[in-house]
Parts: structure tokens; C-alpha cells; sequence
């Protein structure tokens, strides 16, 4: 991102100007935020304000806030977010905001709310007043293209919440660097911020502070209605204002300017948190939101599983163009190990598209598909392949035992199974040895290693009668 030319004192002596304008046909209340549509072909300016309530109660939905939360809600404004989250949840909520105008309306609308547990100062998202690890929650809405030092306060958020805290937000985003005049005049510059990430950007950034991006949405074509309506509510008082919001639109539509929703959880350890899931759909979102930086984070801890599995197979399948699947093959490094042997007919099947994606990237896989291993495999026809590797796929919270008979059916009479596990998972599962000791596998060769400087893994080789 290019050098910044607005400063946090522009903004505020903006917000502090501009209260009162954006009052008289924005919204009354004093709430700043843009609509979610049910129609997008929606024509009528009252349809506004049900809209910006409607994106409440979808990020509501989606925070899992409850009345035990404490909530950090960045970029409060006159505090009616604050209040309506309050009153809806019976949270804690804390606001802050750069405005001294906002957090005075803010102090003042709270006197007549004396049973809610509500407190609002003014601070910078860039140097936030609270201990690490204070809130369970931060909710923030068309709030962060304001701050100017991102990363610093994307660090601070990540501080002050939580381990297992969840943040969401929602912002306006760069889809392109390339950007007109006209965007840069009526958008850029009118608003006092520079171009910001892209919505890739976004997850990307936050992925690499430690928070996992569960869930994220473009909203660009939301944007794009909020401030047509807006033309309109602005036209009889401010024509001018009203004119740039008609630039607003076509800077939308051009791609020089976007709305994103992201909702990450603040996550440490990454594999006590991916061993903790409870079900197929969120190891799916888990995965999915992991994927960027899997590799990276598990290169050197991780790598030799993948490579002493492939090893294994190596010895007793010397056929290069032996068909083999990767069932539970994740971002490819197994594939990548058996590349590394010449083995060229590979195909790979995940739960997680994002996982797959960062694998069909390294095009070692002639064919991938996404698919539950625990439901019958669809890709496939039964004795399709020579042998199935599944590396670090049965284990704590991932893939039931069960779906081995699944796999089972895709492998040819005479086929070898590597099944690589974490070796506390396989001595103490009843269900895997009962699951084994049916399937009509000899088991050939077995040896032990250590993963992440202290995890013993078994790898197996089983040959089918």
C-alpha cells in the first residue's frame, strides 16, 4: 500500500464536522453503515435504513455474541450498534471511536439505558487503552479504511482479544491498484483514505497475524445499492454530495472499490484448535480458512510425515504409473513426496476446496475433487486404484475409522493402503483396530517417527487379499 497522505486527526476533525450533515438524510440516529439488500433491484430510498438493520442482524447471526461476551465495538460512533447489541444479547459492550462529537452523543444516549452494561471512549484503533486478552468479541463496521496504520491496528485488535475470540468486520476494499482519477477524487480523496487491500488481501493480512478467516463475503454489489438510495436521500439538500455518490457507484462498477465481510477467530495453536472440531462442516471452514498459510506454518514440523508415507509406498509399488489416490490430500504435500519419486498418475480428493486449491497449484495431481470421505466416494468408480495413501486424515476430530471401509472400495484387489496416524490415536482407538482387523488388509510393514519434535506417527502398509 502506497504512503499515506491522511492522517487520524483528519479524520476525526471530519467525523466531528460532518455529524450533523449526515444526520438529516443519512440516518436520524446517527448510524453510519450501508445496507444489505433482500433485493437488489430495489428502487425506493426507504428501503435504506431496513437494510442497514438487516446487516446488523446478519453480523449478529454470524458473531455467536451471548450475554456472557464482552465486546470491543471499534469505530462506534454515536452508539447505536453498541446499544441495539446490548440490548438484543445482554452483553458487555465497550465502544471506542476517534471523534469526541460521536463518543459525547455516544455518553449521552447511554443515561437513558441505565441497565445495560455500556462503556464509550475515545481512542485510536492504533494504540487501543485494555489489556491483552480483554474482550470475547470485536464488532466493527465501516470503520477500518479510516485507519490509516492497518497492520498496527489489526495488531492491537489481535491483542486485546481473546485466545478463541472471534472479530468481525466489515470494510470497504481495493479490488484494484489501478485506479481512474474520478475514484481516486470522489472516493479516495473525498473520504481522507488511501487504496486499501483487495478482499484477498484482507484474509491474507489477517491470516498471517493469527487470526483464522472462518467466513467472508463480498458485499460490493450491496455497496453499490447503499449509496444509489443514498443519491436519492441526499438529492433535495446536498445536490453535490448526492452527484458523488453517483461516482461512488461507478467507481463500484468499474472495480476501484468494494465492502467486504470477514469473521476470524483468534487462534494460537493451530492444531489443538483443528483437533477440537466438532463436526464435518467446520473442519471444512477450519480448513478452508487454514489453507493460505498451512504450508508455510507446517513446512519444517510437518513435511517428514508426507515423506516418509510416500517412502513406504515406494517400496512395494515400483510402478511409476501406478494409479494413486490422496484421500485427505490437504494442500499437496504428499502428492508433491510421490512427485518427487516419479510418480505421475496421481489423483486427490479433500474436504476443503481452499486446501485443494493451494494443491492444484502444484500440479502434481492430474485429477482432484472435493469430497467427504465419510459418505460414500463419488469420484470415483469401485477398484480404481492401485493403491490409497491417507496421511494424518484419521485422527482427533477429523475422519471417523469407518470411512476406511469407504476407501476400501476404490482399491483393487492386490492394492497397497498407507495409513500414516498419530500412534496415541491408533493404540488407544477401539474403533480403528475393529475397523482394521476387518477390512481384508495384511498388514506388511509398519514403522514409527516423530512429527512436530515430539508426536510419534505410525505409517502402515496394508496389502488388499
Amino acid at each position: 500500500m502506497s504512503q499515506n497522505k491522511f492522517t487520524e486527526t483528519d479524520t476525526e476533525t471530519f467525523y466531528d464536522a460532518e455529524d450533523s450533515l449526515y444526520r438529516s438524510f443519512w440516518d436520524s440516529e446517527g448510524s453510519l453503515h450501508w445496507g444489505y439488500f433482500l433485493d437488489l433491484a430495489a428502487t425506493c430510498a426507504e428501503d435504506f435504513i431496513p437494510a442497514c438493520q438487516r446487516w446488523n442482524e446478519y453480523m449478529l447471526e454470524k458473531s455467536g455474541i451471548t450475554a456472557s461476551s464482552k465486546v470491543l465495538d471499534l469505530g462506534c460512533g454515536n452508539g447505536n450498534t453498541a446499544i441495539w447489541l446490548a440490548e438484543k444479547t445482554g452483553c458487555e459492550v465497550v465502544g471506542i471511536d476517534l471523534s469526541n462529537v460521536r463518543i459525547s452523543n455516544a455518553l449521552e444516549k447511554v443515561r437513558n439505558y441505565p441497565s445495560l452494561s455500556l462503556q464509550f471512549h475515545k481512542a485510536s484503533a492504533t494504540n487501543l487503552p485494555f489489556e491483552e486478552g480483554t474482550f470475547t468479541h470485536i464488532w466493527s463496521q465501516a470503520t477500518l479504511y479510516h485507519v490509516h496504520q492497518r497492520e498496527l491496528a489489526l495488531k492491537e485488535m489481535h491483542r486485546v482479544l481473546q485466545e478463541s475470540g472471534i472479530f468481525l468486520f466489515d470494510d470497504l476494499v481495493t479490488p484494484t491498484k489501478q485506479l481512474s482519477e474520478q475514484a481516486r477524487k470522489y472516493v479516495y480523496d473525498r473520504l481522507l483514505f488511501e487504496p486499501t487491500y483487495s478482499h484477498s488481501d484482507y484474509i491474507d493480512a489477517l491470516s498471517q497475524l493469527g487470526f483464522m478467516v472462518l467466513q467472508s463475503k463480498d458485499l460490493s454489489a450491496h455497496l453499490h445499492k447503499s449509496y444509489e438510495l443514498l443519491s436519492l436521500l441526499a438529492q433535495p439538500q446536498y445536490p453535490d454530495l448526492s452527484a458523488a455518490y453517483n461516482k461512488m457507484c461507478e467507481a463500484i462498477a468499474a472495480g476501484e472499490l468494494g465492502w467486504s465481510f470477514f469473521l476470524g477467530e483468534k487462534v494460537s495453536d493451530r492444531l489443538s484448535w483443528i483437533y477440537e472440531t466438532k463436526d464435518t462442516q467446520q473442519l471444512e471452514d477450519k480448513y478452508d480458512a487454514w489453507s493460505r498459510i498451512y504450508d508455510t506454518e507446517l513446512d519444517q514440523p510437518y513435511r517428514i510425515s508426507p515423506i516418509r508415507s510416500a517412502h513406504a509406498l515406494a517400496k512395494v509399488l515400483p510402478n511409476k504409473d501406478a494409479r494413486i489416490l490422496d484421500a485427505g490430500a490437504g494442500t499437496g504435500m504428499v502428492g508433491e513426496a510421490l512427485a518427487e519419486l516419479a510418480y505421475t498418475n496421481l489423483t486427490a480428493i479433500d474436504l476443503s476446496e481452499q486446501m485443494l486449491e493451494v494443491a492444484r497449484e502444484k500440479q502434481v495431481y492430474q485429477t482432484l475433487y472435493q469430497d467427504n470421505l465419510e459418505a460414500p466416494v463419488n469420484c470415483s468408480t469401485p477398484s480404481s486404484f492401485d493403491a490409497i495413501m491417507s496421511v494424518g486424515v484419521f485422527t482427533f476430530g477429523h475422519a471417523q475409522p469407518k470411512a476406511l471401509h469407504n476407501l476400501d472400495t476404490l482399491l483393487v484387489s492386490g492394492g497397497y493402503f498407507v495409513l500414516t496416524v498419530r500412534m496415541d490415536y491408533h493404540d488407544n482407538n477401539q474403533t480403528l483396530q475393529e475397523v482394521l482387523e476387518n477390512l481384508p488388509w495384511i498388514l506388511i510393514h509398519q514403522e514409527k517417527f516423530i512429527i512436530f519434535e515430539k508426536e510419534p506417527m505410525y505409517t502402515m502398509v496394508f496389502h488388499k487379499k
